[in-house]
């Protein structure tokens, strides 16, 4: 078997950060992330590099009228009510000056037009696994929703990213029944391990922030591929690598640092046949797209050596349980039949 590279990339818009940032401050990034998804497509299909597009399903509307077409009829009841994304539209609104900030049905679309990109969820609201809530029913509502919304573009929601990476298996059998069949789940390192908003303490983000540009104890960023268990009943558990940390204007030392870490992992994974995952947000080249993507683009020709040095190939998250839970069921299946 080859090295695989995969990229996942969670979609959000102003539903990822809702609780957090002024709307109207993000305009510009909003826009230029609006702006560089054609860009971004163009140059995946320029590498041949497959990716999935983990989307908050309140992005396919169009407008607020469609919206409320696709809303779950459970809302998640959060103790923290900051944290629930529809008080915060009956507290501030989808005004249509803000189309920007909200919907993103045209470059939905454009993803799905192209080769090896695949359309998968972020839940429909951008809804917090971890943080306590009384409404036992949310969830599941909340992925019938967006499985809903993806019906708009005939794409069945079979890949998920937990938002804020509050991964919970107590959540993955719902993830199944609903369709979900493969999900990204943390790194490996107490410091990736998952927290609730604010649970991050001072040494986990020292620690996180010293791994972008050196190795941190014994945690590896690949991993080989029968490390991904297949259970019966649940979703693929699909381990993230590295989050790709946005260019900076503070030091462009630590950018080429971070970058050559990158570079020397996708190179490393590709020679011992493994399994190598990058992610980040379309929102975080927002600020400063074109430096961004200039590294995204050096990034993808390190993958480019490498599949021409080693054979390393590319899967999107849905290709995981193509390939390997479809495999395994045709192979148990011809072993049946020689039985019979």
């Amino acid at each position: 078997m080859q090295g695989i590279f995969t990229i996942s990339l969670d979609f959000e818009l102003h539903w990822g950060v809702f609780d957090k940032r002024d709307r109207q401050l993000r305009e510009a990034n909003y826009k230029n992330t609006l702006r560089i998804v054609p860009q971004m497509l163009e140059m995946f299909s320029k590498y041949d590099v497959h990716v999935t597009w983990a989307t908050v399903g309140s992005l396919f509307a169009a407008n607020r009228e469609e919206w409320e077409t696709f809303r779950p009829s459970i809302e998640p009841d959060y103790a923290v009510e900051k944290y629930s994304a529809y008080k915060w539209v009956r507290q501030h609104g989808m005004d249509s000056q803000f189309q920007w900030a909200h919907f993103a049905p045209e470059e939905v679309e454009m993803i799905m037009k192209y080769p090896g990109q695949e359309l998968a969820t972020h839940t429909f609201s951008h809804y917090y696994c971890l943080e306590e809530q009384r409404e036992k029913r949310a969830f599941d509502a909340d992925l019938k929703a967006a499985v809903k919304a993806g019906e708009k573009f005939n794409a069945p929601m079979r890949s998920l990213v937990f938002p804020r990476n509050q991964f919970n298996p107590e959540y993955l059998k719902i993830c199944y029944d609903n369709g979900v069949k493969t999900v990204r789940s943390n790194p490996d390192g107490w410091f990736w391990s998952p927290v609730t908003n604010g649970g991050a303490g001072l040494m986990r983000r020292v620690f996180r922030t010293a791994d972008a540009y050196i190795q941190v104890g014994g945690v590896r960023t690949s991993y080989p591929l029968d490390k991904i268990k297949i259970t019966p009943g649940e979703p693929l558990q699909l381990p993230a690598s590295r989050f790709l940390r946005p260019w900076s204007p503070k030091s462009e030392l630590a950018n080429k640092m971070r970058l050559r870490r990158s570079r020397q992992e996708i190179r490393i994974a590709a020679q011992r046949k493994e399994v190598y995952h990058l992610w980040w947000h379309p929102e975080n080249f927002g600020d400063y797209p074109e430096q961004n993507l200039q590294n995204l683009e050096v990034l993808l020709k390190e993958f480019k050596k490498c599949q021409q040095k080693y054979g390393m190939t590319s899967w999107n998250m849905g290709e995981y349980d193509k390939y390997l839970v479809g495999a395994s069921a045709i192979k148990g299946a011809k072993q049946a039949d020689k039985v019979l």
